[in-house]
């Protein structure tokens, strides 16, 4: 019985330093897919032709709000054009007026685009401003290595309103059809 019982604690130690020895594995082999996925993703933010897709909406207000049957974009051609339709939660502050939709919605220009890339924390942070003849939106993207993305909206007749989703690469057929 000694004998099981004295082999078995061995094997168990044993186990024990394979299984440390696999754990550094693991980790350097995780830091060279987040290196490898952020290079990718900063040069999909550096081409300035990608897509965010709103998963989830953040009111000031209100709990999270899931945007499965109301999805929110932010389509980049180049880095001065954008096409922006996020549904929008919370309190207006200055009416819009008729005809208006109540979402954040801008089609053009824009300006004071901006990217900062942080290598470090594996993350780039894109700001920049869309302005639409009744409303200003002040914009400020974080993308993180995965192509998870964290963005902040400040207008000036809203609240400020939080999404999150996902960044893609923009697909040519999609751009010709629409």
């Amino acid at each position: 019985m000694k004998t099981y019982l004295l082999a078995f604690t061995f094997l168990l130690t044993i186990s024990q330093v394979t299984w440390s020895q696999s754990r550094s594995e693991k980790k350097t082999l995780k830091i060279e897919t987040e290196t490898k996925d952020y290079q990718k993703v900063k040069s999909l933010v550096d081409s300035g032709a990608f897509f965010f897709n709103a998963d989830w909406v953040y009111p000031r207000s209100m709990n999270q709000i899931n945007l499965i049957n109301n999805p929110g974009i932010i389509r980049f051609t180049s880095t001065d054009s954008v096409k922006i339709h996020l549904p929008y939660f919370g309190v207006v502050r200055i009416g819009g007026g008729f005809n208006q939709s109540g979402g954040i919605q801008h089609n053009g220009a824009v300006s004071d685009y901006k990217v900062v890339h942080n290598d470090e924390k594996r993350s780039s942070v894109i700001t920049f401003i869309a302005k639409s003849p009744s409303e200003s939106y002040d914009i400020s993207m974080t993308v993180f290595s995965s192509g998870s993305t964290s963005i902040f909206v400040n207008s000036t007749k809203r609240d400020g309103i939080r999404y999150r989703g996902t960044l893609a690469y923009i697909d040519e057929t999609l751009l010709t059809k629409s």
